[in-house]
Order: structure tokens, then C-alpha cells, then sequence
């Protein structure tokens, strides 16, 4: 089965699954929450089999002590892959990340955490950090109640069948490493240290930052001429964009995005990554090699009702209707892009 099939598979399955009444038979009662819609979730809806998939009950060694985990998946040998904490369907299963975390901890084989109360699916990854153990958010989270395509999307990637863990793990640790960095750049533009106005006085061709100089460059530093220079750049990267085409920051981030995704992969050097520009047309937004129109990488359409991502793969574009262009999202389709990508840099 490929993706597009499993994800219809899916899709079909969630549509059929009376949940609602799983969930009334539930009670807020731990034990039933797993019988009638952690169990159904991975079994009938993920393709896991409890014969030979997953254990209830996983024993693990914490100290001198012995703990159970409810459930651990085992995807291949005889250590567990995936641990999954269970909660009632009423409880707010943010509360219990820390012991998940601690599970972890003394398994370190386990690449992904789950929480769940039935309803609501937690996905945390092992972090690159060494001070911590898992990722403090979720990468990716899945509501019984309340999902869309891209959801499913996101969720097929998890099936039994065709499951690739490294593939996730990329995807999630990619997804963390672009939030990290919008959050660092925030707060480094919201709240300017001394280095970076040392750095901006010298660039401006000052010799020495007196407190004065300091200050005035302080006060600078806003979103007023934060969005002056956003101007400056979007006109330096679209190039020759066409006139009369407004330049959305959707867009903007979309391309910021996919830039990110193809920078972290090993394939390209810093000549190939510069040749990747984008050009806003009427009607689409596409990212080319060296603003070529036979060279296009990807074309997005951001319309009120519907935002798509077309791919050129192999020679032939495919489309993929997207939630939204936001790092999780873009991330799915990092094969793809950097696929396409590197058959335009020929």
C-alpha cells in the first residue's frame, strides 16, 4: 500500500468507527478508556496486531523499583520502539508527560512516547538534547473529536504496515529544530542582547557602541523596521516576482520553510541552496532554480478555502492538498521536495 492508500484506508476507518460510543462506554475509567478506544485506535484504525505487535503491562526497571507501562510496540527485535501511557478519557493527559518522560528515561531503546486518554493522542520524540529525555511538546498530536486531512495525512505515517520510524523521527527532529529557531529568532529580535547591537553598530560602520549608540539601536530594533526589512528581503529573494502580485507571509513562510528543510539536508552545498528562489505569480507562488519556470521545484496556492502544494515528481507534478504551511505540515513532503529539488539543480 502506498500513502495516498492508507491514508483513504484510514480516513474510511475513522468515518466507520463509532467512537462517540466508545467513549460513553468508557465512563472515565482507565481500564475501559483502553478497551474501547486505545485498543480499537491501534488495532482496527493503525493495523497493530496484539499478538505480536504490542505487550500491556511492560515492565520497566526504575531504580530498585519496578514500574508498568500500559502498553509497549515492538516494530522489530525484542526491545520496545514506542511506549503508550494510558489515561481515563477525562483527564488532561499534559499533566502526566512526566512520567512518560521517566519511562523513557530507563529505556532508552523507546524512540517515541505516547500519552493518551482515547480521545486525544500525544506524539513525543527522544530528544537530541542531552538534558532532557523526550521533547517537552509533541510533534504531533491526533483528536478523535476534531481532525482534517493533513491530520490523517500525518497520522498514516504511524500504520503498521508501512510504518518507518527513522522517516518520522527526521521529520519530527526537522519540525523541533525550525520551531527552535523561529522561537530563537523572536526572541532575539524582542528582546536584543548587547551582542547583537555590537554586531548591527558594526555593520552600520561604527567603530565603538557608547551606551548612547546602544540605546538608539535598542529602540530600533521593532517590529516597524523589523517589517522594512522583511520589504528588503522579499524583494531580494523573489527577484524578478511579477508586478502587480502581492507577496503573502503565508508565502513567505512557506518558502522559509521548504529553504529550512532543504539547508538541513546533507544534499546540498550553499551554491545550490542559493539558486533556489521564489517567484510570485497570479494564482500560485513557486519555488524555482534560478528563477526558471521549467525549473520549478514546487507551486503552492493559498486561497481562503483551500491551500494545495504541487510537486513536480519524476516529471509529472503531483498535488497535495495542505492544512496549512506551517513546519509539521511542510515536513511530510521533505522526500519529495528535496527530490524535485535536486533533478531542477541539474
Amino acid at each position: 500500500m502506498d500513502n495516498k492508500q492508507v491514508t483513504q484506508k484510514i480516513k474510511k476507518d475513522l468515518s466507520n468507527w463509532d467512537f462517540n460510543k466508545a467513549i460513553s462506554y468508557s465512563g472515565g475509567n482507565e481500564s475501559q478508556t483502553r478497551d474501547f478506544l486505545i485498543e480499537p485506535f491501534f488495532n482496527k484504525i493503525l493495523g497493530y496486531n496484539p499478538m505480536d505487535d504490542y505487550l500491556h503491562e511492560y515492565s520497566v526497571k526504575i531504580g530498585k523499583s519496578t514500574k508498568k507501562v500500559d502498553m509497549a510496540i515492538t516494530l522489530s527485535g525484542s526491545q520496545p520502539d514506542m511506549l503508550i501511557e494510558c489515561k481515563p478519557t477525562n483527564r488532561d493527559v499534559s499533566k502526566d508527560f512526566g512520567q512518560l518522560n521517566e519511562y523513557c528515561l530507563y529505556n532508552k531503546e523507546v524512540k517515541v512516547g505516547i500519552l493518551t486518554n482515547g480521545v486525544i493522542y500525544k506524539f513525543y520524540s527522544r530528544s537530541e538534547d542531552p538534558n532532557e529525555i523526550l521533547h517537552k511538546d509533541p510533534f504531533f498530536e491526533f483528536d478523535l473529536t476534531s481532525y482534517n486531512d493533513s491530520d490523517i495525512e500525518n497520522l498514516s505515517s504511524f500504520f503498521r504496515k508501512t510504518i518507518n520510524l527513522s522517516h518520522i523521527l527526521d521529520n519530527a527532529n526537522e519540525t523541533y529544530f525550525i520551531d527552535r529557531f523561529n522561537s530563537a529568532l523572536f526572541n532575539l529580535l524582542s528582546e536584543p542582547n548587547e551582542e547583537l547591537i555590537k554586531l548591527i553598530n558594526h555593520k552600520m560602520g561604527g567603530k565603538r557602541t557608547s551606551p548612547k549608540i546602544s540605546d538608539k539601536i535598542f529602540k530600533l530594533i521593532n517590529s516597524i523596521s523589523i517589517e522594512q526589512v522583511l520589504d528588503n528581503l522579499k524583494s531580494k529573494e523573489s527577484k524578478n516576482a511579477s508586478k502587480g502580485v502581492v507577496t503573502t507571509s503565508d508565502e513567505i513562510k512557506a518558502y522559509n520553510v521548504i529553504k529550512t528543510i532543504m539547508a538541513m539536508s546533507s544534499k546540498f552545498n550553499n551554491n545550490e541552496l542559493d539558486r533556489i528562489v521564489y517567484k510570485d505569480f497570479k494564482g500560485s507562488f513557486k519555488l524555482l532554480v534560478d528563477g526558471k519556470q521549467t525549473k520549478c521545484i514546487c507551486s503552492l496556492v493559498m486561497e481562503n478555502y483551500k491551500k494545495t502544494i504541487e510537486i513536480n515528481i519524476n516529471g509529472e507534478n503531483v498535488k497535495y492538498e495542505i492544512e496549512d504551511v506551517s513546519a509539521s505540515t511542510l515536513t511530510k513532503y521533505k522526500k519529495e521536495l528535496v527530490e524535485s529539488a535536486l533533478a531542477n539543480l541539474i
